[in-house]
């Protein structure tokens, strides 16, 4: 089936969501993972944790979200193939169109998450008293 290119504004609704956008950073990697894997994986990254810490309960959460609302969406823009029999997930030829729009919004959020640098910004820090300023 011939795939239409996805529009600026699907491919943004779709990263705007964070459970939809780490499903994409999981198959930037990932040609083919089992739902188990990636919700596991998707828990431990909405946490902070290693994937040893994921309860079963954070990681039936994910699941739950992804086989109701997430997988379907990619699916129906043909960006992966889901079996809902065994749980497999495979990278559709669509996802290669997102790809590096998809590796863009991950290496910017990893530069957000960067903290205690010298490039932290000056609009979160204390204000200088007015007297400091005459100075």
């Amino acid at each position: 089936m011939e795939s239409e290119r996805l529009s600026l504004d699907i491919v943004y609704g779709l990263l705007s969501e964070a459970r939809c956008r780490y499903l994409l950073y999981y198959f930037l990697k990932n040609d083919h993972a089992n739902i188990e894997s990636i919700s596991l994986q998707i828990a431990a990254w909405e946490q902070g944790e290693s994937i040893e810490v994921v309860t079963e309960a954070q990681k039936q959460r994910v699941t739950t979200s992804l086989v109701h609302s997430h997988l379907p969406k990619l699916e129906d823009h043909d960006l992966i193939e889901h079996d809902n029999r065994t749980g497999d997930v495979i990278v559709s030829d669509g996802f290669d169109e997102i790809s590096e729009t998809v590796r863009q919004a991950r290496a910017s959020e990893d530069e957000v998450t960067v903290t205690g640098s010298s490039m932290e910004s000056f609009l979160y820090s204390e204000p200088v008293p007015s007297s400091n300023r005459e100075q």
